[in-house]
């Protein structure tokens, strides 16, 4: 019989690890990937939309881009919970880890070229906001997870040999 202890789950550091991966995608979503300044007018880029800072004003820029930019955190979420909850399945926690990883790269580059072609047609001065260094920052501790994790798993079978 298979019982749940959440207990058991947020006693691990890889659960720390997870939930801050978790966070750092909210974050992207939330605060704004950079700021244009046209003629005086400041707009503020997110990953749906370009608005100006008063919130009057939007400007028109479509791409498949920023619908990655867009969806990829989402998935970002549901994975780093769902593998959250898989502590019994170390291997699966591995590789669902590394596959999140995956997501992050394509995340963090797609975000960078969707801002190259917003940089490239506006005319203006841009500044990078600060939702581009999140992404980067939960691949660091997705890492720390995959490590602690396969600490766990090298731990559990050490002990198995002992028996």
């Amino acid at each position: 019989m298979y019982n749940f202890y959440p207990t058991d789950m947020i006693q691990r550091i890889q659960t720390v690890y997870l939930f801050l991966g978790f966070i750092f995608a909210v974050l992207f979503l939330t605060f704004p990937l950079g700021n244009i300044d046209i003629n005086g007018m400041v707009y503020v880029v997110k990953s749906w939309n370009i608005v100006s800072a008063d919130g009057t004003e939007k400007l028109d820029y479509s791409g498949i881009l920023g619908v990655i930019a867009m969806i990829l955190p989402f998935i970002i979420m549901i994975l780093c919970i769902y593998t959250t909850f898989l502590y019994k399945n170390r291997l699966l926690q591995i590789k669902l880890g590394k596959i999140n990883i995956f997501l992050h790269v394509i995340l963090v580059v797609s975000t960078f070229f969707y801002l190259d072609g917003i940089k490239s047609q506006f005319p203006g001065e841009f500044s990078y906001g600060p939702a581009v260094i999140f992404p980067l920052l939960a691949m660091v501790f997705l890492l720390l997870a995959g490590r602690a994790i396969r600490k766990d798993e090298e731990l559990v079978r050490s002990a198995d040999r002992l028996r």
